[in-house]
C-alpha cells in the first residue's frame, strides 16, 4: 500500500492539489523536460539521488574487532538477507555514529547485490558494500526509500541492455541520475505523514516474522529426533 501511495503521488503527479484534488488528473499543468524526456508538473525540476539524501558506506570492519563486550554485530549482505544469526560476526562499539545501524535505517547494498532494505534487526555496525542512506536537504525517508528503490530497478535495466551485471554502484551513477523533484520539500513531507506509521509497522513486522522463523528453526529438530512433540489439545 506505502509504495502504491508513493507511485500515484511522485510516479503518476496524482499528488493533492491545492483543492485536495489528484493533480495531473485534475488537470494540473504539465511541461516537458528534455533531460528526462518526460512531462513532469510545472514547477518541478530534474535532479538526482544525490540531491535528496547522503550516502555513507560501511567500515571494513575486520580492521575493528572487538577486545570485549562493548561490540555490535556486523551488517552485511547476508545480514540484509537473513537478519542476525549465531554467525555474524562483530565489530567494536565505538565506531563512528555515521556507520552505526538502527532499525528503521535505509540500508543500500551496492555491490554485486543491488538492494534497499528498512533495517528491523536491531543496533549494528555496517560494513563496506554497503550504504547507510540519510536525508539531505529536508527530503524525508519515505522519499528517498522509493526513489533509490525505484532506480535500482534502473540501474538493474541498464546492466540486462548491455548484457552485462551490474557490479556495484558508484557515486558517478547517482550523480548521473535523474528523478523529478518538487520546487520544494512540502509536498514530500504530507505524505511521509502518511507512510511513517505504516514503516513502523514494516519494521515491526519483520521484526516478529525474523524472531517466529528463529523459534521455528530451534523446535523442528526437536520435533523430527522426538524430543518434542505437538499437543492437539
Amino acid at each position: 500500500m506505502a509504495k502504491q501511495l508513493y507511485d500515484y503521488w511522485f510516479v503518476q503527479f496524482d499528488f493533492p492539489n491545492e483543492d485536495g484534488k489528484p493533480y495531473k488528473s485534475s488537470g494540473g499543468a504539465m511541461v516537458y523536460n528534455e533531460k528526462m524526456k518526460r512531462e513532469i508538473p510545472q514547477g518541478w525540476h530534474c535532479g538526482t539521488l544525490l540531491d535528496i539524501a547522503e550516502y555513507t558506506n560501511g567500515l571494513a570492519c575486520q580492521k575493528y574487532r572487538p577486545t570485549d563486550n562493548n561490540k555490535l554485530p556486523v551488517i552485511k549482505i547476508k545480514e540484509m538477507h537473513d537478519g542476525l544469526s549465531a554467525d555474524t560476526e562483530w565489530v567494536k562499539a565505538d565506531i563512528p555514529n555515521d556507520v552505526k545501524v538502527f532499525d528503521g535505517d535505509v540500508l543500500f547494498s551496492w555491490s554485486a547485490s543491488l538492494e534497499v532494505m528498512l533495517w528491523a534487526y536491531g543496533n549494528g555496525g555496517l560494513n563496506q558494500h554497503i550504504f547507510k542512506v540519510t536525508s539531505k536537504n529536508g527530503y524525508p525517508r519515505s522519499f528517498y526509500f522509493y526513489q533509490l528503490i525505484h532506480y535500482v530497478g534502473i540501474f538493474k535495466q541498464m546492466a540486462e541492455a548491455r548484457k552485462t551485471t551490474m557490479g556495484h554502484i558508484t557515486q558517478d551513477h547517482l550523480k548521473q541520475s535523474t528523478i523529478a523533484l518538487p520546487p520544494n520539500v512540502d509536498i514530500a513531507n504530507k505524505l511521509e505523514e502518511k507512510l511513517c506509521p505504516i514503516f513502523d509497522e514494516i519494521v515491526k513486522n519483520n521484526q516478529e516474522i525474523m524472531a517466529l522463523t528463529k523459534q521455528r528453526d530451534e523446535l523442528l529438530p526437536l520435533l523430527m529426533n522426538g524430543q518434542a512433540s505437538v499437543n492437539s489439545d
